[in-house]
Order: C-alpha cells, then structure tokens, then sequence
C-alpha cells in the first residue's frame, strides 16, 4: 500500500487511533484493544473490518481469543506465540516470576502469584505447550523453568511500554540492574 493509500486508510481518527494502538501493542485481543482505543464495539468491529480488508491489520484467533497485530513494520514471527501468552496477566506473572527464581514447583508458583494449584496446574499445561516453559524432576518434585530466558527477556524489554502493569517495568528494571551490560575496556 503506497504512503497516499496508507493516510487515506487511515485518514478517520478512530481508525488511526486503533491501527496505533495494535502497532504499539502487537498481541491485544479485541476487548483490550477497545478498553485502550476507547471506541464503542461497533464502531471497533466496522474499523478492525476495514483495516483487515486494506492488510493493515491481521487477527490471529487462539483459543478462545482473537490477537490483532499490524503487517507493517517489524514483526513478532516466532515470538507471536510467546507474546500472546504474555498478554494474559496470570501467564505473565508466573513467567516473571520463573525469570526472577530461574525454577519453581507448582505449589510455589501458586503461592507466588496468589492463584490456586489447580489454576496454576492448567496454566503450566499451556506454558508447556507452547514450550515457553519445560519441567525437569529433581527426585520427586518436578520443577518448571522458562525454556529461552533470554529471548523472552528481549520481549518483555522490546514492548515494556504495552504492558500496562508496573510488574514488567519493575522487572526490567531489576534484570538491567542485576545484569549491566558488558561495556569493552578501551585499549590505549
């Protein structure tokens, strides 16, 4: 789509407002997006329609949620799957806390991040799945550690500011502060 087609595409308001907010945020899901954007549901679906049609947007359906992401500009690729796991809260907790305490068992996690066993049980399942997360057993315990630290840490750090929650922020700031970057020392 040529630069002219891109702003008369997005020439209205409330559509600029919703491209944005899906180009800033890559993995919302449709009442997210509209508790962001502050548009009414129809006016969100008849706008969501129009930048589908003009391959602005694309809608991911997993589960029983639908992500929006942009076609322009960089894209998730691989990581989409690790993001829309990142935009639940109670995945994104357990995941934070995981990259805190490098391992947990199932009943430290649920103390952790204040669900029930059963509730954290069901998450790990998906965390699994999407091999985010693997489990070892040391003697009769079984432990779950994030799979790629460093690459979620790289996406939690890339879209911090979509996260509307302090945990990631506070995260970040703490992993930066515990691991400063290696600076090379200047030969004279």
């Amino acid at each position: 789509m040529q630069d002219e087609q891109l702003s008369e595409a997005l020439a209205l308001d409330a559509r600029n407002k919703i491209y944005r907010t899906i180009k800033r945020n890559p993995g919302l899901h449709f009442r997210e997006l509209q508790r962001r954007a502050k548009i009414a549901t129809g006016s969100l679906q008849y706008h969501i329609g129009f930048l589908q049609k003009r391959y602005l947007i694309r809608a991911e359906k997993k589960g029983k949620f639908v992500r929006y992401y942009s076609t322009r500009g960089p894209q998730l690729g691989e990581d989409e799957q690790i993001m829309a796991l990142l935009r639940q809260e109670s995945l994104r907790k357990i995941v934070l806390f995981l990259l805190t305490k490098k391992r947990a068992n199932n009943e430290g996690l649920a103390t952790a991040v204040g669900l029930s066993p059963s509730t954290v049980s069901w998450h790990m399942r998906q965390l699994l799945q999407s091999q985010l997360v693997e489990k070892r057993r040391v003697g009769r315990k079984t432990f779950f550690y994030i799979s790629e630290p460093e690459r979620t840490i790289a996406l939690l750090r890339a879209h911090r500011r979509s996260f509307l929650d302090e945990m990631v922020n506070g995260f970040i700031a703490m992993w930066d502060e515990l691991n400063p970057p290696i600076v090379a020392e200047k030969k004279n």
